[in-house]
C-alpha cells in the first residue's frame, strides 16, 4: 500500500500506540487538526489508507469521527473482511462522516470502501490492486475533480506496470519505484506532508515526513530505525 498524506501545515508525525487491554499496538500517522489517526498498520500486519473527498470544503476536523474509526479498526481487526463490515455499519449509522474512502490489507486480502452520506461501497480482492483518488469511483457521488483524476490516472498506470514487473524485480527494485512514484508529480503535490508505504508482509512502514529522510518501523523490531 502506498499513498501521500496531503493536508495544511500542521505538525505531524508518526507515532507508536501501545494497547494496555486486548487492542492491538499500532504505529500511524496521526497530525495536530484530527482526533484518532490518519493512516498506519497494526501488529497482526493489517494496514489502512484513507482519502477524503471534498477537500475544499471547512473543516472541523476535530468534531469529526472518520479518523475515530481510523483508530477503532486498528485498535480491534487483524482481518480486512470483518474490518469492512465493521466500516460499513460504522457508516450507515453516521451520514454526517465526511465523505471519501478507506483501502485495507492484510496478508490474503486488499479491499476499498467508499462512503457519503450514510450510504457504503465495497470491494474486496485476493489478487490484483485498487488504486483511488478523492471522488467516488463507484460513483456514489459525482464528485470528480480535475486534481483528483489526473492523479488517480497516473497511479492507476503506476499500478498496472509495477503489478506486471513484479516477478521480475527484487524486493528492493520494488520499494525503490514505489517511493519514486510518490516523491514526484502528480502523485507529489506542495501539500504532501508525509509519504508512506506500507509493506503487510514484513509489517514494516516506510514514511517520510516533509522533505525530511525516509525512516521505517518494523512490528517485529518493534523500533524504529532511520
Amino acid at each position: 500500500m502506498l499513498k501521500n498524506f496531503d493536508y495544511r501545515p500542521v505538525p505531524t508525525g508518526w507515532t507508536r500506540f501501545e494497547p494496555f487491554d486486548d487492542d492491538l499496538a499500532h504505529f500511524a500517522l496521526v497530525d495536530h487538526a484530527q482526533q484518532g489517526l490518519n493512516s498506519g498498520m497494526n501488529s497482526a500486519g493489517l494496514g489502512l489508507q484513507i482519502s477524503r473527498s471534498k477537500c475544499n470544503d471547512p473543516s472541523p476536523e476535530r468534531l469529526e469521527c472518520r479518523t475515530i474509526l481510523n483508530a477503532e479498526i486498528l485498535s480491534r481487526f487483524s482481518r480486512v473482511p470483518e474490518a469492512v463490515s465493521y466500516i460499513e455499519e460504522f457508516a450507515s449509522m453516521h451520514p454526517e462522516m465526511f465523505g471519501g474512502n478507506m483501502m485495507l490489507a492484510d496478508r490474503n486480502r486488499i479491499s476499498v470502501t467508499e462512503y457519503f452520506g450514510g450510504n457504503a461501497r465495497s470491494e474486496l480482492l485476493e489478487d490484483g490492486y485498487l488504486v483511488r483518488a478523492n471522488h467516488s469511483v463507484f460513483g456514489l457521488i459525482d464528485n470528480e475533480g480535475e486534481n483528483s483524476l489526473t492523479r488517480l490516472e497516473a497511479m492507476t498506470t503506476f499500478a498496472e506496470d509495477i503489478y506486471n514487473e513484479l516477478p521480475r524485480l527484487s524486493e528492493g527494485e520494488i520499494l525503490d519505484k514505489c517511493k519514486e512514484r510518490l516523491r514526484t508529480g502528480p502523485i507529489l503535490q506542495d501539500a504532501t506532508r508525509s509519504s508512506f508505504i506500507l509493506d503487510i508482509g514484513k509489517k514494516t512502514i516506510h514514511y517520510m515526513l516533509g522533505r525530511g529522510p525516509w525512516s521505517s518501523f518494523t512490528f517485529s523490531l518493534q523500533k524504529a530505525v532511520a
